[in-house]
């Protein structure tokens, strides 16, 4: 179980508990994120390699009211998450930085990062010695607003899918608002995207922080959806 404990606005880390009894009890903490500063992790990020190596994927900042510039990075576990290394390098963006980061392996060992950005799309990076090292930014080739997507590989068809905010609106705040909620689909390893259609249409409302598992036929979900104000969010869950 990973989880984050802020204890201050320039001290927020990613801690794990293991569990041998389904959940019924948990060991104590692991601090994964180790070094000083405000780390963010989001919900369903953290992957195991096929090598075994788990990968924490982190957007960090020295002080998120005082800086508030992120860079992305991963932490990572060779032991099944005993012991944790910040990786040697890191991705950056302009603006607000490289913000809140979701990472997969691809076939040909490479691991893929995306990351949210305030620059009207969706950024990526790739890695060569699984998750240590990252390329430069680029797009994604995808519009979004300043908001996280989650990316999977589909077990039935091995194909990638994207769920976003397929959105953009120049000079609104975060780039515009957290709606609709879309599906794409890549078959050739995030290089190109075809959209599905969305999952959440409204205009009314937003959604966002979006969760994917696959079980059996179906694509499991969960994400927040605004309810009759901004300040008051509704969790949804989908089973399609």
């Amino acid at each position: 179980m990973f989880y984050l404990q802020k204890n201050s606005l320039n001290d927020l880390r990613l801690l794990v508990r293991f569990s041998e009894d389904e959940a019924a009890s948990f060991g104590p903490p692991v601090t994964i994120t180790h070094d000083e500063g405000y780390h963010v992790v989001n919900n369903d990020r953290v992957i195991q390699l096929s090598s075994g190596r788990l990968l924490a994927p982190a957007a960090s900042t020295p002080d998120v009211e005082k800086v508030n510039h992120f860079v992305s990075h991963c932490y990572y576990s060779d032991d099944n998450g005993a012991t944790w290394k910040n990786g040697k390098g890191h991705v950056d963006a302009e603006k607000r930085g490289a913000m809140e980061p979701e990472v997969i392996e691809l076939n040909d060992g490479r691991i893929m990062m995306i990351i949210r950005t305030q620059l009207g799309y969706i950024g990526k990076s790739y890695s060569s010695d699984a998750g240590d090292t990252w390329s430069s930014m680029e797009s994604l080739g995808v519009k979004s607003p300043e908001a996280p997507a989650t990316l999977r590989r589909i077990p039935a068809t091995g194909d990638l899918v994207l769920v976003w905010n397929n959105t953009f609106t120049e000079g609104a705040g975060h780039g515009g608002a957290r709606t609709p909620l879309t599906a794409a689909i890549s078959k050739d390893e995030g290089e190109t995207w075809k959209t599905v259609g969305n999952l959440e249409p409204s205009p009314d409302h937003t959604y966002s922080y979006t969760s994917l598992t696959f079980v059996q036929n179906r694509a499991v979900l969960s994400y927040w959806e605004s309810g009759e104000t901004q300040s008051k969010l509704n969790c949804r869950f989908r089973s399609l």
